[in-house]
């Protein structure tokens, strides 16, 4: 395993910040992360990458296919990367301005942040610039991009205590572990994403019994370029079950080319035609619904003619029973 460890390939990680502020909180989160690289992750390189000297987004700029140098260089960096970190504030429950000018520029054709990794810090009022992080995952949908989805980092940068100096250094000791959490999660999942098999576990790793198992053929293989997409084997029998102990009630068995056979549940046993006659129970009390509701309703309405009948004629009844 040692060895494995030791051959994990080193990804290249770009580091943009939305705010071009000397002092900006959220370049000071760049900071702690590339110190973080350096000191206690392995097989990261990280690097800063400015976007103050872009200029904003005009296709007047772009002469016969190709785009000014600083654009150029900036597509070039952004094309060698392996992965994307963004640190950005909330503009008006946005990303900021200099950042999605960047995002738009990279984006031309051909759209170089296609198919790479990236995750998101930011350092902010209220809710640490939330709805900036959810609205830059929207615009990653249409580039490509491929965010992690845990852990996430919020940093509220005026709740005390001070989070940062007064040169906009972080010095808050938990949300620098956080950011190295961050880290991990997107050097694993860019390790994903190329199919590198040296982050990827054998069966054995997994959470889950191995005799819980065929013996047949393993449920999970490790990525490969040969074998991307493609985790189960179409005609290996399977069987999975979870082991933690909130789900030790829940035991379910599939087979492959077979009909399913039965499944536990909080250890009742069911054959495989309990919800055919779930959907026909459900059909027969509907229908009996229907049926007393009808009646119901029948019966009101006789109940207000006998009501009408009695306004009409109690006068002259009780006339009859007087005169009588």
């Amino acid at each position: 395993m040692e060895a494995v460890i030791a051959a994990k390939p080193v990804i290249k990680v770009a580091a943009l910040c939305g705010s071009l502020r000397k002092g900006s909180y959220n370049r000071g989160l760049l900071r702690t992360a590339l110190e973080i690289c350096k000191e206690s992750i392995n097989g990261i390189q990280m690097e800063y990458i400015d976007i103050s000297p872009l200029p904003m987004l005009n296709t007047d700029l772009e002469v016969d296919g190709k785009y000014p140098p600083v654009v150029e260089a900036f597509r070039q960096q952004i094309l060698e990367a392996d992965s994307i970190l963004f640190a950005s504030p909330e503009y008006n429950y946005s990303v900021t301005g200099p950042l999605k000018n960047a995002i738009d520029w990279a984006s031309r054709p051909p759209n170089v942040w296609a198919d790479k990794a990236a995750a998101i810090i930011s350092a902010a009022g209220s809710l640490g610039g939330a709805r900036s992080q959810y609205h830059l995952r929207q615009i990653g949908v249409y580039l490509d991009l491929h965010f992690i989805n845990k852990p996430e980092f919020f940093l509220n940068a005026f709740q005390p205590p001070a989070k940062f100096d007064g040169d906009g250094n972080l010095i808050d000791p938990a949300s620098k572990q956080r950011i190295e959490e961050v880290l991990h999660a997107l050097q694993a999942f860019t390790l994903r994403l190329q199919g590198c098999s040296s982050n990827l576990s054998t069966i054995s790793d997994f959470p889950r019994q191995s005799d819980r198992v065929s013996e047949k053929g393993p449920a999970l293989t490790p990525f490969t370029k040969e074998n991307l997409g493609q985790r189960f084997h179409a005609s290996t029998e399977y069987k999975l079950r979870r082991t933690s102990e909130s789900y030790d009630w829940y035991d379910l068995e599939t087979r492959n080319n077979e009909r399913r056979e039965h499944f536990k549940l909080k250890n009742k046993k069911y054959n495989h035609n309990v919800r055919e006659r779930m959907y026909k129970m459900a059909l027969v009390a509907s229908w009996v619904f229907f049926l007393i509701a009808f009646m119901l309703s029948y019966w009101v309405k006789n109940v207000e003619d006998a009501c009408c009948k009695r306004n009409v004629f109690g006068r002259s009844l009780d006339l009859w029973v007087a005169y009588g």
